[in-house]
Order: structure tokens, then sequence, then C-alpha cells
């Protein structure tokens, strides 16, 4: 099926006007959810009318090529997320996911929760698995026989996160709603790193490093890596080769011997996940004028040492900083 023109999409609000689409819509995901129509039109038109519940649409001016209905609260609920085919693959998804996230988000909510048929297309599990969503329960039989749905959850400051450094990029708002666009290819990311894997990696022992959360449309990138305590410097910097993006036995079963861990610490590391990201480094170099941290955050005083990874602007202080030479 021929992929969908970015130019062409526009996310917005649902109206009154587009219901009849929308239960078209719905009525498609059927074989996993026999009951949809009834749950639209008892339970989910009468609150997005009274604005108790959040739908954006994907309009490609002719059809809609997406639809997310997410409900606001103490914990935040994603009710539905689906793509047409032809619009899948392309960052809609991305998109679509970030708009209903950040109104979501004024609301404050402390959690957000979803649940994945065992069904879904695959590939959903690891989608929301990446963005910071972890499974925290099983109901059998939810919706149709025979058929369980997983429960995923994540906190508030994890949405944030990946808000703020993987998905809000390639995202153009406008006056009527939102455009996916396409993102440029070079960027640098900062990454922290514990000390004893980054002495792995300057010696050469380490080349893949394993995230929970990442993405494939980082390769490429530099990564500008923080070693943490006792270090607190910007030691070094490497090139992503390649994103690696796949289940967890798969992943240690392929890169257990350039991973620099043991399978203890890798199973403990991605024990509440299913799926994980390896990431193949090369170009590893060190950096000239090492900044610590205190020095940095003087140069820049916005930047914060981060959990996993975050994106830095190219005009960054820091950047600029990391480039000086030395003088002595």
């Amino acid at each position: 099926m021929k992929a969908k023109d970015l130019n062409s999409l526009l996310i917005r609000p649902a109206r009154e006007e587009d219901y009849v689409k929308i239960r078209d819509f719905l009525l498609e995901s059927s074989q996993l959810y026999p009951d949809i129509e009834s749950w639209w039109h008892n339970r989910v038109r009468p609150t997005v009318e009274q604005g108790r519940r959040i739908a954006l649409v994907v309009d490609s001016g002719t059809s809609f090529e997406g639809l997310l209905i997410a409900k606001p609260g103490e914990s935040a609920k994603l009710c539905a997320l689906r793509l047409r085919e032809s619009a899948r693959n392309q960052g809609i998804g991305r998109v679509l996911l970030t708009e209903g996230l950040n109104r979501l988000l004024v609301h404050n909510p402390s959690r957000f929760h979803v649940t994945i048929s065992e069904g879904a297309e695959e590939g959903c599990v690891a989608f929301f698995e990446s963005i910071g969503f972890r499974r925290i329960a099983i109901e059998p039989n939810r919706y149709r026989a025979g058929v369980d749905e997983f429960i995923y959850s994540c906190s508030k400051q994890e949405i944030t996160e990946a808000i703020n450094n993987q998905l809000a990029q390639g995202l153009e708002r406008t006056l009527f709603g939102v455009n996916p666009v396409q993102m440029p290819n070079e960027h640098i990311l900062l990454m922290s790193l514990r000390p004893e894997f980054a002495e792995l990696m300057l010696q050469g022992r380490k080349t893949v490093e394993f995230r929970r959360r990442f993405s494939k449309r980082h390769e490429g990138a530099m990564i500008v890596f923080y070693i943490t305590h006792p270090v607190k410097q910007f030691m070094f910097t490497a090139t992503i080769v390649k994103v690696d993006h796949r289940q967890k036995e798969q992943l240690w079963c392929n890169y257990q011997e350039q991973g620099g861990i043991s399978r203890s610490i890798f199973d403990q590391y991605f024990s509440d996940t299913c799926y994980g990201y390896a990431i193949q480094l090369s170009n590893v170099r060190r950096i000239p004028n090492r900044l610590g941290l205190k020095q940095a955050q003087e140069i820049y005083p916005e930047l914060r040492a981060p959990q996993s990874f975050q994106r830095l602007k190219p005009r960054s202080p820091l950047v600029r900083a990391l480039n000086l030479p030395i003088h002595v």
C-alpha cells in the first residue's frame, strides 16, 4: 500500500461532523474488540462531547489515516491509538501520540497507562516499551475469549523525558493542528554512562550499549558521554553506526560479546521489558577539553545530567564548550 505524503496530513481534534468517520474507522478493529461500536456510542462519544476525553484524528483531507482517544485524570489512559497501514513507519504515529500525551499532561497526571491486546499488530508492544511503558498486569479474556490484554504503565517523568528527547522531533505546530515533518539527519545526543562501562568503551572492549528506551532515528548521530559518579565528567564521544531494536533474548544472543556486561546485569536491566535496543558504536574519541558537570552548568545553567539520554541542540552552549581548544 502506498505511503502517505506527510505534507498532506494534519493532526487535529475531532469535531462533531467527524463522528461517523471515527465510528467507521474504529469498526475496522472489531475483530479484536467485538463491542467497539457500543463502546464508541455509549462511553466515548458522550465523554468527548463533554470534554472528558480527548479525540485526535490524522486527517488527509479525504479520509482519516489515524486516531487517538485518551482519557485525562490522575492516571491518564490511552484508550485507542491506531494508524492505517499506509500511514505506518513514517513517524506519524509518534507525532500523533506526542500530541495526545501533551494534551494529557495539561491535566497533571502522575502516571499514564495503556492496554494492548495480545492480538495487536506486531511492534505495538515494542513501540510503547521504547517510550518507557512497562507491563504491570495481564487481564485474560477482557474483550474476547482466549485473548489476553496486557496493561502497561509509565510515570509522568518518563513521558516528559520521552517527549523532550525523542518523540517531539519532527513535529510542526500550525493554527489548525500539528503536521508531521521530516527530521534532519545530523544531531547530537547526551548520554549517561557508568565509569566501569566507560573504561571498557575507551579500551575498545565494549562497542554496543544496551538501552530499554531509544530510537532507530538516531542512527548516524554523535553521542557525548557523561560519566556518572564519582567521575562526573563529559569524557568522550562516539558515533552511532546502527540501532537494533528486537526482543531482549535476541539482543543477548547477537551482542553479548560486544555488550561488555554480564548476563545477570543484562537480565536485571531488562527485567520488566520484552524488547530493547542495541546501539552499535564506532569512532570513540576522548574530548580534549573534558568538562566536569559543575563547570558545564556554569556555561549552560539549564543543563541536567540525563537519567538515560537527551538530545542536544547544535548551538547548545555545551556543544560549543566541548569543542573549544584548551588554552594554557
